[in-house]
């Protein structure tokens, strides 16, 4: 049997982060879930991770600006941007975004899929 790969999942609704959480673990990925942005930022840049996801579920909440600090920090694995609200610019920061409320698990899974296949480019290059 395969290893699953180590993945962070964040998100402010506690319900969309544990059916996406559940869904997840269903295939080869270890899902650490969080719902609080300083534990997310703190495995992110501490963690061994293979990939992040950042969801934004609901319009004008405190968690866009959070999901900001987030990706602005020094981040060592690539980071998947699920903006299901809408209302998020266009992050640079981000290595893969996916907007709007009908995103569904299985383009969660494709851009997982590719991220994870990937290494993390150096942001100093960018």
């Amino acid at each position: 049997m395969r290893s699953k790969k180590p993945i962070l999942l964040y998100c402010a609704d506690r319900e969309l982060l544990s059916s996406t959480a559940f869904a997840l673990r269903l295939q080869p990925y270890e899902v650490t879930a969080v719902d609080d942005c300083r534990s997310a930022a703190a495995v992110m840049v501490t963690g061994d991770l293979v990939c992040g996801i950042l969801i934004h579920a609901r319009q004008g909440d405190l968690a866009g600006r959070l999901i900001h600090r987030l990706l602005e920090a020094d981040l060592h694995a690539p980071v998947l941007l699920v903006d299901r609200a809408g209302d998020l610019a266009p992050v640079r920061y981000a290595d893969m975004v996916l907007y709007g409320r009908n995103t569904s698990m299985a383009h969660i899974l494709g851009a997982l899929n590719v991220l994870c296949a990937r290494k993390r480019a150096s942001r100093s290059a960018a």
